[in-house]
C-alpha cells in the first residue's frame, strides 16, 4: 500500500530515475550515465584516505587488507545507490547491503581517523537515498555527530571539524530533500495517470448511458410503431403507411442521434421530447396530458429533463400498459421538478431500477438533483425529477 505524499514506497522508489527523466526530458539512459558520472567524481575525494594509508607505514599486509576494505566499501556504496535509485529491489535487500556498508565504513572511519572520517559522508548519502524517509534525519545527524567526535578525539582543527560537519550533514539532507521531491514527482505523474483512466471511464459511461436513453426510446418506437401498422395493413393501408413512413422517420432521427452521441456534440431539448413523447404514446393509445407551461429553462436543465421525458415515455411504452398518461412540469424558485405518472401496471415486486433509470439518477445527482421512481398510491407508476435552477421564477403547473 502506498503511504502519504512522499513517502518512499516500494513501487515508487524504483522510479526515481524515471522521474528524474521526466523532469529534465533526458531518456533514462542518459539520466543514469550523468548520475554515475557524478558518483564516479565523489568516488575521486576517496584519494585523501589513500593518501592517509599511504603515509601511516603499516607494512604490505595490513595496507593491502585496508585497501581492500576500501575498494569494497567503494563497491558496497555503488551497490546500496543502485538498489536503491535505479531498481525495484525489495527494502529488506537494500537493508542487508546498507547494514554492510555502515558496519565496514563505521569500523574504518572510527578506526583509521583522519581522512578516513570521510567515508562518513558516503554512508550518509546512502543514508539519505535507501533508508525510510523518516529515518533519514535521525541516521544524518547520528553520522555528523560520529564524524564531529571522532574528529575531535583525533585532535584535528577547528577548520577540519566544521568542513566534516557540514559536508556529512548538508550533502545527507540534500539527499533526502531530493529524493523526497523525486517521489512527489512520481506520484504527482502517477496521479495524472490514474486521472486520465478515470476520464476514460467516465466517458465510457456517459456513452452507455446516452445509447442506452437514445436507442431505447427509438426501438420501442419502431417495434411499436410496427405492430401498429401490421394490425392496420388488413383494413387501413394508408394507416398503415403512415406507420411505416414513421417508423422510417424515427429511424433517421436514431441514427442522427447516435452520430451526435459518438462526436460528443449531442443535446436534446425538452419540448422535442414531449412532442415525441406524446406522439409515440399516442400511437399506442395511451392517453396523453402534457402540462409544461413557463419560461423555458436553462439550457443545462432543459437537457436533463429532456432525457427524463424520454426515459419516461420509453417505461410507459414498454412496462405499464396503461390507459392515460400525465407529465407535468412544476417551477419553483430554484429548481423544476418533472412528473410522468400513468395508471398501468406499476413496478414489478421485487424489481430493482433498470440501467435507464439508474443512468438518469446519476445525470441528475451529478448537478445536485434527484430522481424518485416508484409505484403511484392506488395504481401506476410515478416518475419524478427534481432539478436545481438558478433564478427560476415560480411557475405553477395545473395539478
Amino acid at each position: 500500500m502506498k503511504g502519504p505524499p512522499g513517502s518512499d514506497s516500494f513501487a515508487t522508489r524504483a522510479s526515481v530515475f524515471g522521474a528524474t527523466s521526466a523532469i529534465t526530458g533526458e531518456p533514462g539512459r542518459w539520466r543514469r550515465v550523468l548520475w554515475f558520472g557524478w558518483i564516479a567524481v565523489w568516488l575521486g575525494f576517496l584519494v585523501m584516505p589513500i593518501g592517509d594509508l599511504a603515509g601511516r607505514g603499516l607494512g604490505a599486509g595490513p595496507t593491502a587488507a585496508a585497501f581492500l576494505a576500501l575498494a569494497l566499501s567503494s563497491a558496497l556504496w555503488l551497490r546500496v545507490l543502485w538498489l536503491a535509485l535505479a531498481t525495484a529491489a525489495p527494502p529488506r535487500a537494500i537493508g542487508r547491503w546498507l547494514g554492510c556498508l555502515a558496519a565496514l565504513d563505521l569500523l574504518l572511519g572510527l578506526g583509521f581517523g583522519g581522512s578516513w572520517v570521510g567515508l562518513f559522508i558516503y554512508l550518509s548519502i546512502a543514508f539519505a537515498v535507501a533508508l525510510p524517509l523518516r529515518w533519514v534525519l535521525p541516521a544524518v545527524v547520528a553520522m555528523t555527530v560520529l564524524a564531529v567526535l571522532r574528529s575531535w578525539l583525533g585532535h584535528e582543527d577547528v577548520d577540519t571539524i566544521g568542513t566534516r560537519l557540514f559536508l556529512v550533514l548538508f550533502l545527507g539532507l540534500m539527499m533526502g530533500f531530493y529524493r523526497r521531491m523525486m517521489l512527489l514527482v512520481i506520484e504527482l505523474r502517477e496521479a495524472r495517470v490514474a486521472r486520465a483512466r478515470l476520464a476514460v471511464n467516465e466517458e465510457r459511461l456517459r456513452f452507455a448511458r446516452d445509447l442506452h436513453d437514445l436507442l431505447g426510446h427509438s426501438l420501442s418506437t419502431i417495434a411499436l410503431k410496427t405492430q401498429l401498422a401490421r394490425r392496420l395493413l388488413e383494413h387501413d393501408a394508408s394507416a398503415a403507411a403512415r406507420e411505416i413512413d414513421d417508423v422510417g422517420a424515427v429511424t433517421q432521427q436514431a441514427l442522427v442521434e447516435v452520430r451526435e452521441a459518438v462526436t460528443g456534440y449531442r443535446q436534446r431539448s425538452m419540448s422535442a421530447e414531449l412532442d415525441t413523447a406524446r406522439s409515440a404514446l399516442a400511437s399506442a393509445g395511451i392517453d396523453v396530458r402534457v402540462q409544461a407551461d413557463g419560461d423555458a429553462l436553462p439550457s443545462e436543465a432543459d437537457e436533463l429533463l429532456a432525457w427524463v421525458v424520454r426515459e419516461g415515455a420509453t417505461n410507459v411504452l414498454r412496462h405499464s400498459h396503461a390507459q392515460h398518461c400525465r407529465i407535468s412540469l412544476r417551477r419553483t424558485p430554484g429548481a423544476a421538478r418533472l412528473e410522468i405518472h400513468d395508471d398501468g401496471a406499476g413496478s414489478p415486486d421485487g424489481r430493482g431500477p433498470g440501467s435507464g433509470l439508474t443512468g438518469l439518477a446519476e445525470r441528475l445527482t451529478a448537478v445536485g438533483g434527484r430522481l424518485e421512481a416508484g409505484a403511484a398510491p392506488g395504481r401506476g407508476f410515478s416518475l419524478t425529477a427534481h432539478v436545481p435552477v438558478v433564478g427560476s421564477p415560480g411557475i405553477a403547473a395545473a395539478p
